[in-house]
């Protein structure tokens, strides 16, 4: 009966780790789709913060809702494409729609019809 040797134990474990890592660098991930709920669209609350650039459904320019954090007045952002977001609820002042990317409906622009 043959004997292993401590180094040859050694380098088994080392030979195993590499043959793991060589596999996690070559193998193909299997990303998670994320199913996502259909949003309902909802109408803007407040006032508008008209700004001069498109919605790209990115984050654009940072804390665009901030005069909303002198006065506490609810505020929505109103892009140049038609586009709103909703700012944060007083005494929050974030640009939690354009974080997240949700819409809100501008008043004046009509319900989205299915078709």
């Amino acid at each position: 009966m043959k004997t292993f040797s401590f180094q040859h134990i050694v380098l088994g474990f080392f030979g195993l780790i590499f043959l793991i890592l060589l596999y996690q660098a070559i193998r193909i991930p299997k990303v998670p789709t994320e199913e996502r709920e259909e949003v309902t669209e909802v109408d803007c609350i407040g006032e508008p913060i008209k700004v001069s650039f498109p919605y790209a459904f990115t984050i654009s320019e940072p804390h665009t809702c901030k005069p909303q954090c002198a006065d506490g007045r609810q505020r929505y952002i109103l892009y140049t494409n038609g586009y709103g977001t909703q700012c944060e609820t007083p005494p929050g002042c974030n640009d939690v729609g354009e974080d997240t990317g949700v819409t809100c409906r501008p008043p004046g622009v009509p319900k989205a019809t299915e078709g």
